[in-house]
């Protein structure tokens, strides 16, 4: 797996989303690297040669990834922090090596099945993948941006609902503020990944947000586990999914800067809320 480390201090690793380039939180590793020993991944589609070959991905195969390059990089289990799809495989490396994993803190795992309306967001989920396969990008572009940002219909009973923790230095002046603007760098990174979204929408947005996490296990490790959400994003799928599991087990829901793209949109304002989050403002 390609990789890029910086930094001193407590391990830490950074997975990212979509199709998993590393470079996508360049700039929140850069602001962390004052706290931590700090590496980014990226996936195995994001690193191959020729992704287009590869066929359905995994949750498990990417945390056998992930564990690999843990072993490779740390002497020590290190903090591990996944958004999005990484969210899913921090969930799945944090099942199947407890022992390997300091703490896991999932932004916005988009699990569907955890949701009472799981239904009806696995059929849209499926059309997203048949329009990319079928109609083309475009098209499949606006479904997956429906289906991930519509608010859910179904009133969620105060019973279901985590613990919110929100409180922190970060919150201070935040209300009215926007994403931080890219840098060049990172403009021309997102803009070549956009060529590797068709395999994102074909091949790992269904296996990812239709797994089942071993809820029993995770359970069993709730100490290592910190779900965390978007301050910006409450009522859309993935933060849904993240109050769901963080209620399932019983855990409190932490908020943190921005929405569901919060580690790339706003790094410094979300480096410092995770820092706080880890005890090492």
């Amino acid at each position: 797996m390609d990789y890029d480390r910086r930094g001193d201090g407590p391990p830490l690793l950074l997975i990212p989303g979509g199709v998993g380039h590393g470079g996508m939180l360049d700039p929140l590793a850069a602001h962390l690297a004052d706290r931590f020993d700090v590496a980014t991944m990226s996936s195995r589609v994001a690193s191959a040669k020729q992704p287009e070959t590869l066929g359905e991905q995994r949750p498990g195969a990417h945390a056998e990834d992930v564990l690999a390059l843990i072993d490779h990089l740390f002497e020590e289990p290190p903090i591990v922090f996944g958004f999005s799809s990484g969210a899913v495989t921090t969930l799945e490396l944090l099942a199947q090596r407890p022992d390997r994993v300091r703490l896991a803190v999932v932004h916005e795992p988009p699990l569907v099945n955890l949701l009472p309306d799981a239904a009806r967001h696995r059929a849209a989920l499926a059309s997203v993948r048949a329009a990319a396969r079928d109609r083309g990008l475009e098209e499949a572009q606006e479904l997956m941006t429906t289906a991930m940002t519509a608010p859910g219909p179904d009133p969620v009973q105060e019973a279901d609902l985590p613990r919110l923790q929100r409180a922190g230095a970060w919150t201070d002046g935040y209300a009215g503020t926007g994403p931080e603007p890219l840098s060049p760098e990172l403009a021309e990174l997102l803009t070549r990944l956009g060529e590797l979204q068709g395999i994102m929408l074909e091949h790992i947005l269904l296996p990812f947000t239709t797994h089942e996490p071993d809820l029993s296990v995770l359970g069993a490790h709730s100490d290592q586990l910190v779900p965390v959400a978007g301050v910006d994003s409450p009522g859309q799928l993935p933060y849904r999914a993240a109050a769901a599991l963080a209620a399932r087990l019983g855990l409190p829901l932490t908020e943190l800067p921005g929405g569901h793209l919060g580690p790339v949109e706003r790094p410094t304002q979300f480096a410092d809320a995770l820092r706080e989050l880890l005890g090492t403002s």
